[in-house]
């Protein structure tokens, strides 16, 4: 997502192997170098966020994903980590905003459209939500099936709309915005990763 000067980026990438091994704490303790250098600062603060983030430490990760934002390259990213991070924290509002804030910016992204409804439905928005779930199983049938077994969204169940909507047969070929989607909140998954991860279940 960020470039890596030439000399770090041996230690970005041993950082990256141990977030990948789900050892946020050894990434943390490589990181320093990373955030001193301006070059790659942008870079070590998405890598720590995943650290902190992996290791529940979510409000810690928002001071980082505020430094970043206002970066093109990394908009969607932020959005989701910070809505991801702020439903764990209590801020059921900030989430709803931040994945607002990206869908009015890319209203073809499947998951920001679940996560939303989600999320919604956690608000008890439940119009809101069977129509942000709606709009993301058009983009990519994957939603239903993750529709079906999410736990935020069992405030809909009850609800017509919605029961049509998981009852709706799949078209022959799937496909969705941009491959294959996430599913909704899962607090056992990680943040995405912006690297290779974008529609981490969220």
């Amino acid at each position: 997502m960020f470039p890596v000067p030439a000399a770090l980026q041996r230690l970005a990438d041993q950082i990256d192997g141990w977030l990948d091994l789900r050892c946020p704490d050894r990434a943390l303790d490589l990181i320093a170098p990373m955030l001193a250098d301006p070059a790659a600062r942008p870079a070590g603060l998405v890598m720590r966020v995943r650290a902190l983030a992996r290791l529940g430490r979510y409000a810690d990760a928002l001071p980082d994903l505020l430094e970043l934002r206002g970066r093109d390259e990394a908009e969607d990213w932020i959005d989701e980590t910070e809505a991801w991070c702020r439903k764990r924290t209590g801020d059921l509002p900030g989430a709803i905003r931040c994945l607002e804030a990206l869908v009015q910016r890319n209203r073809r992204s499947d998951i920001a459209q679940f996560n939303l409804g989600c999320y919604l439905a956690l608000a008890g928005e439940r119009e809101r939500a069977i129509d942000a779930v709606t709009l993301a199983c058009g983009l990519n049938d994957e939603c239903r099936d993750f529709a079906r077994d999410d736990p935020d969204l069992d405030s809909l169940r009850t609800d017509d709309r919605f029961r049509a909507l998981l009852r709706e047969e799949r078209p022959p070929t799937t496909g969705g915005a941009d491959g294959a989607g996430g599913g909704g909140d899962d607090d056992g998954q990680p943040p995405p990763n912006p690297s290779r991860d974008r529609h981490r279940r969220n």
